[in-house]
């Protein structure tokens, strides 16, 4: 069972997870702009909400934490966007949701909780044919995990790191892992990739943004670079729709 209030804590404070949301949320941004999605779902939203950074677009949000939703109802007051916020476990909301979004966002969530397959079911429950669902999640396959293992930190790239551990995460996923459970309920993949390689962890990654051994410019290379080595980024996201 997740402790949600020890889950806030521990995302707010200041680290290399701070640099990820932004490389998460550019990808999302392309996707939102691939398919001019104008009605969206956001399960978990974090600090950052996606609906500051997208223009004319109805955004349904479903979010555990009373930190989170507080935030999102303090980002509203000037009326300026068309958002509704649900406070509540996806899994027990779902049922009572919309079934029209062009597009469900899962971002870095579904590692987290307890029995993907029952989200998976519930995000399937939630579409239409329509519906595009885009899913990022860690990558057992990313570049510091591989070292991890050839140093011998890790005694297989699915092993549980201490990050993991403080993120009250359950799961490490790989591509064919992930794609399994979506096509066990009814969900086809229509495109996959990763993005972001990272060679070190998240704690030698921020120690050397801090000890300016590196920039926002290497970050940037490094988002890119999973052009060329697909398999090896730090986040997997298939894109998938309900079988025709």
């Amino acid at each position: 069972m997740r402790n949600i209030e020890n889950y806030v804590e521990k995302y707010t404070k200041a680290g290399f997870e701070d640099y990820k949301v932004l490389y998460r949320r550019k990808k999302i941004l392309e996707v939102i702009e691939k398919y001019h999605s104008k009605k969206i779902l956001e399960i978990g939203c974090g600090m950052e909400p996606l609906f500051q950074y997208v223009d004319d677009a109805e955004f349904t949000i479903v979010e555990p934490s009373e930190v989170f939703c507080n935030n999102v109802t303090d980002l509203l007051h000037d009326g300026k966007y068309n958002v509704k916020c649900i406070q509540g476990l996806f899994e027990e909301v779902a049922a009572n949701l919309s079934k029209d979004y062009d597009l469900i966002i899962c971002s870095s969530l579904l590692h987290e909780v307890e029995h993907p397959g029952r989200f998976i079911e519930a995000i399937a429950q939630t579409c239409c044919s329509d519906t595009v669902v885009h899913v990022n999640v860690p990558n057992a396959n990313s570049m510091h995990r591989l070292l991890g293992k050839e140093l011998g930190v890790l005694s297989d790239i699915h092993d549980m790191t201490e990050n993991n551990k403080e993120f009250q995460q359950n799961n490490v996923f790989d591509k064919c892992k992930l794609e399994m459970i979506v096509n066990n309920y009814g969900l086809e993949v229509i495109e996959s990739g990763s993005f972001f390689v990272k060679p070190f962890s998240h704690n030698q990654m921020y120690e050397m943004m801090q000890s300016a051994i590196i920039d926002e410019k290497v970050l940037d290379g490094l988002y890119r670079l999973a052009e060329y080595m697909p398999e090896y980024g730090s986040e997997i996201y298939p894109k998938f729709r309900k079988k025709l």
